[in-house]
């Protein structure tokens, strides 16, 4: 699967499809160290008991791909009726609510215990029905004739977080279950503890609900979810794993929050630089090994590919991005392979949108990272009342990736490389 041409290598580096499947397999490259281990033992030790986990790292730094590679674990799949879902492909990341995961997380395990053939009892059937049918009618939902509770039901659910899904292409839906559900959160949490003990009497499995992507949303969505309304999203009773955005660790109501769930893990960025500002040589052989497990050594000088690692941060997503631009480069340029002039203007290209969205008040806080390489002083200095604007830039650069975090013994903080030249 070694990409020889340029065309090929396009596609290896698509910086939108996190590794699954055989992708995985051909061309993931581990890391240390690696918070998966961890959860992997967490879920593992006790399967019934009903964890919930935070699982954050920088926007891009690889954790779908490691969630992929923890729920394709064979002893994860033994073990576990796996609910996966990405945010986007069930939810508006735009416009998002507590009620809205709930009414998801019921949904997809619904549809994983149909799928996997677990028979929905009388009880149930009628419980789901008298619930869910008085709210599908206000939202243009009609039911069929002759046609079974179990199988209206499927029509239901498929009609609601289906490829095609209502809570996630209409907003009038979302805003209707919200204020319609709200108050009967207990009754979401009560159909999920139902089908939970289902799924265990008739598959032998523990359920494991994994939620990709919710580090999307903007910080002010992440922080109403998980800030106020973190009780409801930890009383369904199986294990949940929640993607949020690294930003949420560096407000003051984390430590307060984070007592709620079981634990939170965070993935690393890879250094490519050490604090001094000398190259990483772990760093940076890791990631030459993921641009060879992708492409021919021939497709790209040596010192154009040290530049973009470099450039990187040791982000995954920003690699994948710069060699993707590079190779577009390369082509237009009629070059058969890319060189130091053609990943001087991937980098360009990436430079022009963080100018973009830079404003005035983030270049303080970005010297002040550049020059300490911390942030602990700059976040003490953030609670005084009259800083609020200040704090809020500060979880803007660690939520565009401006400023990175890096961390194997100590952590320590520098401006993103591609953000240094625009200071």
């Amino acid at each position: 699967m070694t990409a020889t041409n340029l065309d090929d290598a396009y596609l290896a580096f698509d910086p939108l499809r996190p590794l699954s499947g055989p992708l995985l397999e051909s061309y993931y490259v581990g890391r240390e160290p690696n918070p998966v281990d961890r959860i992997r033992q967490i879920l593992l030790r006790a399967p019934d008991t009903p964890d919930k986990i935070l699982f954050t790292g920088h926007r891009g730094c690889g954790k779908s791909t490691e969630l992929n590679r923890l729920l394709e674990d064979p002893a994860i799949q033994k073990t576990f009726l796996i609910v996966p879902f990405s945010l986007a492909d069930v939810l508006d990341p735009l416009d998002l609510g507590y009620v809205d995961l709930l009414v998801a997380i019921e949904a997809g395990l619904y549809r994983a215990a149909r799928q996997a053939g677990v028979q929905i009892d009388e009880r149930l059937a009628s419980l789901l029905e008298k619930f869910w049918l008085p709210q599908g009618e206000p939202v243009g939902f009609l039911r069929p004739e002759k046609i079974s509770p179990a199988e209206l039901l499927d029509l239901w659910f498929e009609g609601l977080v289906g490829p095609y899904g209502k809570l996630r292409l209409e907003a009038v839906t979302r805003e209707y279950l919200r204020q319609a559900l709200a108050h009967r959160v207990s009754e979401l949490v009560t159909h999920i503890a139902y089908l939970a003990s289902l799924v265990r009497s008739q598959l032998k499995r523990s359920i494991l609900v994994a939620i990709d992507d919710l580090d999307k949303p903007d910080i002010a969505t992440a922080q109403e979810l998980f800030y106020r309304h973190a009780t409801a999203l930890t009383q369904p009773p199986c294990k949940i794993i929640y993607t949020v955005p690294i930003a949420l660790l560096y407000a003051a109501e984390f430590r307060s929050v984070a007592r709620s769930f079981s634990g939170w893990f965070v993935l690393p960025n890879i250094k490519v630089w050490n604090r001094d500002g000398t190259p990483c040589e772990d760093g940076q052989r890791l990631m030459k090994e993921m641009v060879a497990r992708r492409i021919d050594p021939g497709l790209i000088d040596s010192e154009a590919l040290e530049f973009l690692i470099g450039m990187s941060g040791g982000v995954m997503r920003e690699m994948t991005t710069l060699m993707q631009l590079a190779c577009n480069e390369a082509r237009v340029a009629g070059k058969a392979k890319i060189d130091l002039p053609v990943a001087e203007i991937a980098v360009a290209t990436i430079r022009n949108e963080y100018q973009r969205s830079l404003r005035a008040e983030h270049y303080p806080q970005l010297r002040m990272v550049q020059q300490d390489k911390q942030v602990r002083e700059i976040h003490r200095a953030h609670r005084r009342p009259d800083e609020e604007e200040s704090e809020l830039a500060l979880l803007e650069l660690l939520h565009n990736l401006s400023i990175l975090e890096y961390s194997n013994k100590d952590s320590w903080w520098d401006v993103h490389p591609i953000v240094k030249s625009l200071l």
